[in-house]
């Protein structure tokens, strides 16, 4: 059984052959907006998808005195990875910390809430901008079964949650600011 991160990682080897380090390069953006990963995770995971002959890789020589390995989805990588993708996604709990601090807030005083909350603001917006420069930068959104589509995709849904979190966020701060 594949873990969800096996799946992310052969979603990055589907789309070019990369060594350890490409990959973890790779997942963080665009895959670092929407699923995270630490570099010993992946390797771990590369590990299990080697076993399970999803995934091979070519030594290459590197540029220390050790070579390099780059890894590539095999064919049965590519048909599990095909298969995967109309799969229904796992159900997940949220665990959202601000969401509960939100649930607590009748506790706190006030004043400190407002600055938790213009602080999560700011970050947002800057996410907000951030990607919003990524998508002016990506042109045109290409045909469905283009690999780049999937990066319109995914930004397409990273812009919705910023600005649905910035707007939830000038909520709290209205309520918050006739308070203080």
């Amino acid at each position: 059984m594949t873990s969800t991160l096996g799946f992310a990682i052969m979603s990055v080897l589907a789309r070019q052959a990369r060594t350890g380090y490409e990959l973890a390069t790779a997942m963080r953006r665009p895959l670092g907006y929407f699923w995270t990963a630490r570099h010993s995770q992946i390797h771990a995971d590369l590990q299990k998808l080697l076993a399970a002959g999803l995934v091979r890789f070519e030594a290459e020589h590197g540029p220390g005195p050790s070579g390099k390995k780059v890894y590539h989805l095999t064919p049965d990588g590519r048909a599990a990875l095909r298969d995967w993708v109309t799969e229904p996604p796992q159900q997940r709990p949220e665990r959202d910390e601000l969401v509960l601090k939100a649930y607590a807030s009748w506790l706190a005083d006030p004043a400190e809430l407002l600055a938790l909350f213009r602080e999560q603001l700011a970050g947002h917006e800057a996410r907000i901008a951030e990607y919003e420069t990524h998508q002016a930068a990506m042109g045109d959104v290409p045909a469905v079964d283009h690999p780049s589509f999937g990066n319109h995709a995914t930004l397409w849904c990273g812009l919705g949650y910023e600005r649905h979190r910035a707007a939830w966020c000038r909520w709290m701060i209205e309520r918050l600011a006739g308070e203080v």
